[in-house]
């Protein structure tokens, strides 16, 4: 089995895992083994300098598969080096403590807690949010990520890491030393155990109805692009015509609350007030509340926005005026601060957010703590991550048992309960009115996760906080030792 032990080998079983896990053109399995060609390279010593190119080729690859207008390839060559560089120190900080520690360390173990911390920070600190966490490669299995419910979605990546770290210990320990350590086999079957235990959780999970009232909800999607609407007045003009025609068709069809994908309308700064009166006066003469998204051209002939959205009640009055918060880099809108919160209705508490904000685990767990029961998502995508983006927002709806609903320009609209099913979607690349309307779960109910937060990341920081205590015990007795020994 030498061929496994050649770097050049390793590094392209690697690069083919990296460039189809996650994003367009995932294929789940290969989340599961992910690691395990890097992890065996650094442990047979190969070198880190033909590592961190290779890991930075790899990511900047594996992210041009959602390069399409108006993402930029800069983007992708930015969150490549950016990728590239984490993975490699996360790999040589393992091999650091596998080699030194291993008597007080689980190189396994801390593998996967490392990792695991590393996805947490990014969700709630990070521009990019929630986008790094291997859990999305699985979301297409929705028996399995109805786990996330009891732990977020940062303890299922924990178990792919551990199953990851797993399997090449016993696979490295075979290929080099001809015996299998018994720890490295308990490690292997507990980690299958745990999974296969999520299995059935997921399936009984699944068998029960969601308890609570529903109502009737609706999605409205443009088929007109900004550019277009910007630089053309007659289609702008359209456009708006369209948009109020397809609310009002969504009230007949049964809506309660009928919601806009992001940026639908574009409205001039000095026509903005009359363009709410008439907001108003549909939702009043149609019994529903709207959630109005749109775009306001603040300067004449100058591509630069305001992005809101302005959340009408059916008595025509504003029940929140909120602007988009997390902004995609480059895009060409103002940042203005919008209190995160849930609202309550005469259906129950309802909240919203436009589209990158929800990828925030800052924004979510707000809205999970004010009892939000459905969020409603006004959103534009485009082509290269359709339907991703869409499946990523149904997770955080099974994290804190909510339901969806995202209204999405470019991509896949949908109208989601809160273990994920979709009750109905609509894709916007294909032919049809951009109306969508289906009956949801308004009721919010707990989670573990809701009721204990991120628990999963903080068993992993007491195991560092213990693991460290143990190192530094060690360090510093060796030390003394040392000195009275004479050295």
């Amino acid at each position: 089995m030498s061929y496994l032990s050649n770097r050049w080998i390793l590094l392209s079983l690697g690069g083919l895992f990296v460039c189809f896990t996650g994003m367009k053109w995932n294929v789940p399995i290969f989340a599961w083994i992910l690691f395990i060609p890097f992890l065996r390279y650094v442990r047979l010593g190969h070198p880190f300098k033909i590592l961190l190119p290779s890991l930075i080729l790899f990511q900047i690859i594996s992210t041009l598969r959602i390069v399409s207008e108006p993402f930029h390839l800069w983007i992708a060559i930015f969150s490549g080096i950016q990728a590239g560089i984490l993975f490699t120190f996360i790999l040589w900080l393992w091999n650091f403590v596998r080699i030194r520690y291993q008597k007080f360390v689980s190189p396994i173990l801390f593998f996967s807690f490392l990792c695991c911390i590393f996805e947490w920070f990014g969700g709630y600190f990070s521009d990019l949010g929630v986008w790094g966490m291997l859990a999305n490669s699985q979301l297409g299995n929705l028996i399995l990520l109805q786990s996330v419910s009891l732990f977020g979605a940062t303890g299922l990546s924990f178990f792919i890491y551990l199953i990851n770290v797993s399997l090449e210990q016993v696979l490295s320990e075979t290929f080099d030393e001809a015996k299998v350590q018994r720890q490295s086999i308990f490690y292997v079957m507990v980690s299958f155990l745990f999974v296969l235990l999520l299995y059935f959780y997921g399936t009984f999970r699944l068998s029960r109805p969601i308890p609570g009232e529903q109502i009737k909800v609706a999605t409205i999607t443009t088929k007109y692009a900004i550019g277009s609407i910007f630089s053309d007045a007659n289609t702008n003009t359209k456009n708006t015509q369209v948009t109020l025609y397809q609310t009002t068709q969504a009230a007949k069809e049964g809506a309660k609350v009928v919601v806009w994908n992001e940026g639908a309308v574009l409205v001039k700064k000095e026509e903005e007030p009359a363009f709410l009166d008439l907001i108003s006066k549909i939702a009043k003469e149609n019994n529903i509340e709207i959630i109005a998204a749109y775009i306001v051209q603040l300067k004449e002939s100058e591509f630069f926005f305001d992005n809101k959205l302005v959340w009408i009640a059916l008595d025509g009055t504003i029940r929140q005026t909120y602007f988009k918060q997390f902004l995609v880099p480059g895009e060409p809108v103002s940042k203005y601060q919008s209190e995160i919160k849930a609202i309550q209705t005469q259906y129950g508490k309802m909240s919203v957010a436009i589209c990158y904000d929800y990828d925030s685990l800052r924004v979510t767990e707000i809205h999970s703590k004010e009892g939000s029961g459905i969020t409603f998502i006004p959103a534009s995508d485009w082509l290269g991550i359709n339907p991703f983006h869409t499946e990523m927002a149904v997770l955080r709806g099974i994290e804190n048992g909510s339901s969806i609903v995202r209204s999405t320009r470019d991509g896949l609209s949908g109208i989601f309960d809160a273990y994920g099913r979709a009750k109905g979607t609509l894709d916007s690349f294909e032919s049809n009115d951009g109306v969508l309307v289906s009956s949801v779960p308004i009721t919010k109910f707990d989670t573990l996760y809701t009721q204990y937060g991120n628990w999963f990341v903080g068993i992993a920081f007491l195991y560092f906080s213990f693991t460290m205590v143990r190192i530094f015990y060690f360090v510093i007795k060796n030390s003394i030792k040392k000195k009275n020994l004479g050295f």
